[in-house]
């Protein structure tokens, strides 16, 4: 490879780190534990055969990955529950098969839809809506040593050029009504905070289309920035035979990752895409049952007010990469803490990237900020502590 190219290469990683590590807009999945299905009525064994399939639809989107359904009972247990009477996995298959008790409150509304009942007759509708118990449902996954993805996910821009009918044009609201919607549907079940291109707002540089189209990573990401995404999607969709081919990228500000597939449907293979960065980003975001988990020790600055402690315990506490928050010193505004993490320290600094409440800070940085240390014996053994430390962070105040 030529100078110049690795130079060029350089210059579009930098580009792209920068730009996916601004301050970003990372969102908070509103209503990521409520569920809603049609259902023929509201009996009490139709409710409960509803919310044991809705908890296999949320326990993916709670994880972030499909492989989660390969640990749900097999058949047989659905069918004789008492011929696994000494099987290992019997009392967690309980639990997967008994969903009704994972659910806080439930509720019926009318809808226009038909659905089919097992005699062959038609029926009108309810709506079924079931709220699930978050705690309950993050216990379950970690009994079944499955991720377990926060709220508090990577908001994600979409640019997909698509070559159809009417020839070759980005998805967008403007440009393709019922393909975005579609989108943002699927995006809804697997808990993406989904962002699509809007012209209107933000209207398309001449060459966008054929910039999408030829990969042109950088710039695909100057054009991205008015959207301040926490990763990037780019996919080429085009017709291949009966069927329709699509190469999807994923740019998250860490790395990069490809992916190829066809499907027989646009709708397959679009919801294909979405299910690619889905488990994408839960690998870099949530909490992987024994993937550096232990405790760790990190030190925090500018914690200035008692407000700020009472605001960055609640934070900690509140992710679900963390089972355990315990101060070990206070020194000035800086707070030494050991963290007990059920993933490993890259998977809480990404997780903490994502709002920028809590930033990385250098060592030495720190140590100019703290006038406290004297040689005393005992600030001696202070500061011999506070050095025993696998993460230095600065808190970030929420301005009013």
């Amino acid at each position: 490879m030529k100078l110049t190219q690795i130079l060029l290469l350089a210059g579009k990683t930098l580009l792209l780190t920068l730009l996916l590590l601004q301050p970003a807009l990372a969102e908070r999945v509103e209503g990521l534990y409520t569920l809603r299905g049609l259902v023929p009525d509201s009996s009490d064994a139709t409710r409960a055969k509803a919310a044991n399939q809705m908890l296999q639809e949320l326990l993916v989107r709670v994880s972030g990955t499909r492989k989660v359904l390969e640990k749900m009972p097999p058949e047989d247990f659905l069918v004789e529950p008492g011929a696994f009477r000494d099987h290992p996995q019997r009392a967690l298959w309980q639990a997967l098969s008994n969903a009704q008790t994972l659910v806080n409150q439930f509720s019926y509304s009318s809808s226009n839809e038909l659905i089919m009942l097992e005699n062959g007759n038609q029926v009108r509708a309810q709506q079924l809506e079931l709220e699930f118990d978050a705690a309950g449902v993050n216990q379950l996954l970690r009994r079944m040593e499955a991720p377990v993805w926060d709220i508090n996910r990577p908001r994600t821009l979409f640019w997909i050029a698509l070559e159809g009918r009417q020839g070759r044009y980005l998805v967008s609201p403007q440009s393709n009504e019922p393909l975005s919607d579609a989108l943002k549907a699927h995006a809804v079940r697997r808990g993406i905070p989904m962002v699509l291109p809007d012209s209107e707002q933000h209207p398309f540089p001449p060459t966008l289309l054929s910039d999408v189209w030829g990969g042109f990573g950088q710039q695909i990401l100057e054009s991205s920035a008015p959207y301040r995404p926490d990763a990037v999607v780019v996919a080429r969709i085009q017709p291949a035979g009966n069927n329709w081919s699509v190469q999807w990228q994923l740019f998250t500000g860490m790395d990069s990752v490809w992916h190829r597939s066809s499907a027989a449907t646009l709708g397959a293979v679009l919801n294909d895409g979405v299910d690619f960065a889905a488990e994408e980003l839960s690998r870099r975001y949530a909490s992987q049952p024994g993937q550096g988990a232990g405790r760790y020790r990190i030190l925090v600055s500018d914690v200035k007010q008692a407000r700020d402690y009472a605001e960055l315990m609640r934070y900690l506490n509140a992710l679900s990469l963390t089972s355990q928050v315990r101060v070990v010193q206070a020194n000035g505004q800086q707070l030494l803490l050991e963290v007990t993490l059920r993933g490993g320290l890259d998977q809480l600094r990404a997780n903490l990237a994502l709002d920028g409440r809590l930033t990385e800070a250098s060592f030495l940085g720190l140590q100019q900020l703290s006038s406290s240390f004297d040689p005393g014996r005992e600030n001696q053994q202070q500061e011999r502590a506070t050095g025993q430390v696998d993460a230095y962070l600065r808190w970030q105040t929420r301005q009013e």
